[in-house]
């Protein structure tokens, strides 16, 4: 669709994925498949209806961001755009937007996003997901401020649609009474998560320990990575993000997170360790060129180990892409522009 016609590839998120998770989320509820799926560029994911064909446009990148790569996360928001199909919702029902329309249809569209929550909640429950891969995803993408002039409900009152939804799923039988290995892998790795979002990483290392010990996956080997990096201990970081990598090699992101873990490492510009993350920015800007963060920390790299002359066309490179230049590098742009 021209609509969408600017999404580059490169995501971590793939179609593949999209597509089966479509497919557990309709099984559940019995109802045939009679959506679009279309990856979008639009740092969001939508439900739409265009000349009567119903569409779930969805950012692969987004998703990952706010589900923090995980695959029950990244359901609850496929889940989340199929509830507004089904319960009717038309044209611009989105997950998360700034747009501030009239008055007269917020109260419309709050309690819109609200049934799609509801309905998001009782599918994960139904599929056997956790109820904190749900949660988690409201907690990243919405705040407690006053909703009166927005299109979407305030964070509680969401956080309360989504518990009734999994509810309602639990008080119907319709759910196993054991869960799937994978739902308690889950749980305890965004346990993780809400402790190194609380910056205790002792504690976060605990929770993705017990998650991988449950059921072992490229986000929480990942993820305990990052926090053995803020701490200090950065061989078993490194152990982690290498077996983030074997498990899940398409992820850009392990490998931009290795190229930290290993700038840490490196005590002078010329050791092993800085040309070993250059080559890993390298990886990351392969699979998915469309992050212009990873061209700031190539660009560093080579500043400190190869000089200003191999470093600024990648910060020519962030800039195109619209990323902020840290104002030092800016200055030095601005004294000596790349070739």
């Amino acid at each position: 669709m021209r609509l969408c016609a600017s999404f580059a590839g490169g995501s971590n998120f793939s179609s593949t994925a999209a597509n089966s998770g479509l497919n557990d989320i309709l099984n559940s509820i019995g109802a045939a498949k009679r959506f679009v799926l279309q990856p979008c560029n639009v740092n969001n994911a939508s439900a739409i209806t265009i000349k009567g064909i119903r569409y779930i446009f969805y950012d692969p990148d987004f998703m990952n961001s706010v589900s923090s790569h995980s695959n029950w996360g990244n359901t609850f928001i496929l889940a989340h755009e199929v509830g507004h199909h089904i319960n009717g919702h038309t044209m611009d029902a989105v997950l998360l937007v700034n747009d501030i329309v009239d008055s007269g249809s917020l109260y419309d569209k709050r309690i819109q996003e609200l049934e799609a929550d509801e309905f998001a909640g009782f599918v994960i429950a139904k599929l056997g997901g956790p109820l904190s891969a749900c949660t988690n995803v409201i907690t990243r993408i919405s705040d407690n401020t006053n909703d009166e002039l927005s299109s979407h409900p305030s964070r509680d009152k969401r956080l309360a649609a989504v518990n009734r939804g999994y509810n309602k799923a639990e008080n119907q039988g319709l759910i196993s009474i054991e869960k799937s290995k994978n739902a308690i892998s889950e749980e305890y790795f965004y346990a993780g998560l809400e402790a190194s979002d609380a910056e205790n990483y002792q504690l976060a290392i605990e929770k993705y320990t017990i998650s991988l010990s449950v059921e072992p996956s490229s986000s929480a080997y990942n993820n305990r990575a990052l926090s053995y990096l803020e701490i200090g201990n950065y061989q078993l970081a490194l152990t982690d993000v290498n077996n983030a990598i074997e498990k899940k090699p398409e992820d850009d992101q392990f490998y931009s997170n290795k190229a930290r873990i290993l700038m840490n490492m490196a005590t002078e510009p010329t050791d092993p360790e800085m040309v070993q993350a250059i080559e890993m920015l390298s990886i990351a800007i392969n699979k998915n060129p469309s992050k212009g963060h990873n061209y700031i920390e190539r660009g560093m790299c080579k500043w400190r180990s190869l000089g200003w002359n191999l470093a600024c066309p990648d910060f020519k490179s962030a800039s195109i892409l619209g990323e902020e230049l840290p104002d030092f590098v800016v200055e030095r742009m601005d004294e000596l522009p790349c070739d």
